[in-house]
């Protein structure tokens, strides 16, 4: 049984998003915990007037409480499937720390997010709050670009920079992920100053025992790289390999190395080790 945490800001994107992973775990037995994190500094005194036999705790709650119950019963008209049970989860504390804890009290195996919006050049694709969560959140992330349809997924691919390795926690939840789904795994290790050899066999030999395709490619950036690859190639998923905080940086990073998300509009598989 798996535990699914779902947020909703009741924006498009984050229902586009939910509806995306009820397609994607719809032969899994999932526990899907809908949760928003609501803003108490948004609440005005006049709000709380505007109730006075209701207690603060009540007018603060029942607008919010309302449109997730509202979203869990048209999510389970539309998604009727034996396999999934349903909890719904309200927070007021700080976005990261609401989304850590629910992580921990449920025994989360994903959380699933859309893009929320642009509030700054570095985030123009995913938003504010999913930049949070893949820095803060260390959990197993699904991204839904916005608008993204679901389809039948048959490849994904894990594009690796210099510093990545095929190893560990991060490789282990990947490898879990593929077989759930059935899925033919692309290796792209791009080396964009100069080939390593040394790294490839590596590559090799820990992918020895695994049907899947490697390529590398020198002297190019990441970018420029898996652009391209996507472009010539039918990918349905992307995974990244996140290591910690600074990737922040990695992601938009000008230099030879990193990838730009911007340019990204496949949903994103994001494993930290």
């Amino acid at each position: 049984m798996k535990n699914i945490l779902l947020l909703s800001d009741f924006s498009n994107n984050a229902k586009n998003a939910i509806h995306y992973a009820m397609h994607l775990f719809k032969n899994e037995k999932c526990t899907f915990h809908l949760m928003h994190v609501h803003k108490i500094g948004s609440f005005t005194s006049d709000d709380l007037m505007n109730s006075p036999k209701e207690s603060i705790y009540e007018s603060i709650t029942k607008e919010p409480k309302e449109k997730l119950d509202n979203l869990q019963k048209e999510l389970e008209e539309t998604h009727k499937n034996t396999n999934h049970t349903w909890e719904t989860h309200m927070d007021f504390d700080v976005f990261i720390d609401a989304i850590n804890q629910a992580i921990t009290n449920h025994k989360i195996d994903f959380v699933v997010m859309g893009t929320n919006g642009a509030s700054g050049v570095k985030e123009k694709l995913l938003g504010s709050n999913t930049v949070h969560v893949i820095r803060k959140v260390t959990c197993k992330t699904l991204i839904i670009p916005e608008g993204y349809t679901f389809t039948p997924i048959k490849k994904l691919l894990l594009p690796l920079d210099p510093e990545d390795s095929i190893t560990g926690k991060q490789f282990t939840d990947l490898l879990d992920f593929i077989e759930t789904n059935h899925l033919h795994l692309d290796v792209l290790r791009v080396n964009p100053n100069t080939e390593n050899k040394e790294v490839e066999q590596e590559d090799l030999s820990n992918l020895a025992l695994f049907d899947c395709t490697y390529n590398t490619i020198n002297n190019v950036s990441m970018d420029a790289a898996l652009s391209s690859y996507m472009q010539t190639n039918a990918i349905d998923f992307l995974s990244l390999f996140v290591k910690n905080e600074g990737f922040l940086e990695h992601l938009f990073s000008k230099a030879n190395s990193k990838v730009n998300l911007s340019e990204i509009s496949k949903p994103i598989l994001v494993l930290h080790p």
